[in-house]
């Protein structure tokens, strides 16, 4: 993969680009990729010149990325967010999209466990929501695009893009687990404790993540780390 470094001038009318602040030098590290990978689009994003200049705007469309970095952005040292140099009808120019998926949703046939209310779209890019919402729970998984998960509902297929702790490829299992020690309880993995615990006795688990168990409790749902009961 091939390198090149980029140093950009970036005049002052770019400073409002997107809601934006650009710092006034940024030096970009470029890489080229192969194969080509896509990038979609989701709303109409601005093109910027070589020297950080508008050159125009492309509405939302699926493009080729043909060269890639990253560009220092916001007030003192900033933070880094990704740019893309595509093919637009103007020629080559960079973009650094605010919504917009890499690649493409991937089918899956998975579950997902949402621990906070989360909204629902009826598309990907989350600019169509359908004003209803989503209590935690767990719910199945049709396709993920990036943090983006496609999930059944009552009311047909929908989007979503969890805004608090969700866990991806959760299994649904009903297994006899035997806690050898005291165990602590949590109300999710992210290690939220209920301040309570079990005992050594057997238990059922109704969902596995990696290395954490679900069970059904007079608190409800609550999960412990298996490791923790060797």
């Amino acid at each position: 993969m091939k390198k090149r470094a980029l140093l950009v001038v970036v005049i002052a009318l770019f400073g409002g680009v997107s809601g934006r602040e650009v710092s006034a030098i940024t030096t970009i590290t470029t890489e080229v990729s192969s194969p080509a990978k896509k990038i979609t689009l989701f709303e109409n994003t601005t093109l910027l010149g070589e020297n950080g200049q508008t050159t125009g705007i492309i509405a939302p469309q699926t493009v080729t990325i043909l060269d890639y970095g990253q560009r220092r952005v916001g007030h003192g040292e900033g933070y880094l967010v990704p740019i893309y140099l595509i093919s637009t009808w103007l020629g080559k120019a960079w973009i650094m999209p605010d919504n917009a998926l890499l690649g493409n949703q991937m089918p899956v046939e998975t579950s997902l466990e949402i621990f906070g209310v989360e909204s629902l779209y009826s598309d990907p890019g989350l600019t169509k929501p359908t004003g209803m919402q989503l209590a935690p729970q767990t719910v199945k998984v049709k396709a993920k695009w990036d943090n983006r998960y496609l999930i059944e509902t009552m009311n047909g297929e929908r989007w979503i893009a969890p805004r608090y702790p969700a866990l991806f490829e959760v299994s649904e299992v009903q297994q006899e687990v035997q806690l050898k020690s005291t165990t602590k309880l949590f109300r999710s993995p992210d290690g939220l404790e209920t301040g309570s615990a079990l005992s050594p006795q057997k238990v059922m688990v109704n969902e596995v993540w990696r290395d954490w168990c679900r069970i059904d409790s007079w608190l409800g749902p609550v999960w412990f780390e298996l490791q923790h009961t060797e």
